[in-house]
């Protein structure tokens, strides 16, 4: 398979995408500063010239996004659009973009995380934007056309970002091997709209 692994440098990214190398895929890796494939997905007009650059993929996995982690009483409407204008609108404008560049039974899969359905303090910001893309996914995967899916990962804190034995969001942090599971079953299972999490 022909796989894009949009945040191939960060904690998630990169090990998705060491991983799917190990298999055998034909992996390429993007990210901001990359000389090779750089993008932004914060603007449509990067994430256009990205797919231009590359053959017909099978897969798209994007594992970038940020958003304003502040107490709420701190947030002003400015804050709030960080995360809207990154995670939120960049994976949905990736997502319109890349339906025009992936093969019949391509697979599209966004990143969200256990703050979607679980609180920690002052990640509302956060929480906002990612319960957005899981209803984004569930919707907009019924209308995409050539049989492509849709899917969402979210797992929790991640061991190594996060101490082991510290809990994140009322659940300890989960072993990185579990959350590429995850992107590989988006991958390749059948189904699509669905939010796979892991937490």
């Amino acid at each position: 398979m022909k796989i894009l692994v949009i945040g191939a440098t960060g904690t998630i990214g990169k090990a998705v995408y060491d991983s799917l190398i190990k298999e055998g895929e034909e992996v390429y890796g993007a990210h901001r500063n990359s000389t090779d494939y750089p993008v932004d997905i914060t603007d449509s007009l990067s994430i256009e010239n990205l797919f231009k650059k590359l053959p017909k993929l099978n897969a798209v996995i994007n594992a970038v996004g940020t958003a304003t982690w502040k107490p709420f009483s701190e947030l002003k409407e400015e804050d709030y659009y960080v995360g809207i204008k990154s995670k939120l609108m960049g994976q949905v404008n990736l997502v319109h973009v890349a339906q025009n560049y992936i093969s019949d039974n391509g697979s599209i899969t966004l990143t969200t995380g256990i703050l979607a359905e679980h609180y920690e303090p002052n990640a509302v910001g956060l929480s906002l934007v990612n319960g957005a893309i899981q209803s984004f996914v569930m919707a907009a995967s019924n209308e995409l056309q050539r049989r492509i899916k849709l899917n969402v990962v979210a797992p929790g804190a991640i061991i190594g970002d996060f101490p082991k034995d510290k809990k994140f969001a009322d659940h300890f942090p989960i072993p990185i091997e579990e959350v590429i599971k995850l992107y590989k079953e988006s991958i390749h299972k059948s189904d699509t709209g669905q939010v796979l999490k892991k937490y």
